[in-house]
């Protein structure tokens, strides 16, 4: 019984810690990407455009 519990709590500590792993990874990323600015020229879809470049944008 008590190896059971052992192993169950090593099972949780290793899941919170893999959950805090891709959180820290997801908020790296977004801080490195960066919010969108809204002085950047946005293509708006229109029938002059190829049609990858409209979903590329």
């Amino acid at each position: 019984m008590e190896k059971t519990t052992d192993s169950v709590r090593e099972i949780g500590q290793l899941m919170s810690v893999a959950v805090a792993a891709v959180l820290f990874g997801s908020t790296m990323i977004l801080s490195a990407v960066g919010p969108a600015r809204a002085s950047e020229s946005i293509a708006l879809a229109s029938h002059d455009m190829a049609a990858p470049s409209r979903y590329l944008a």
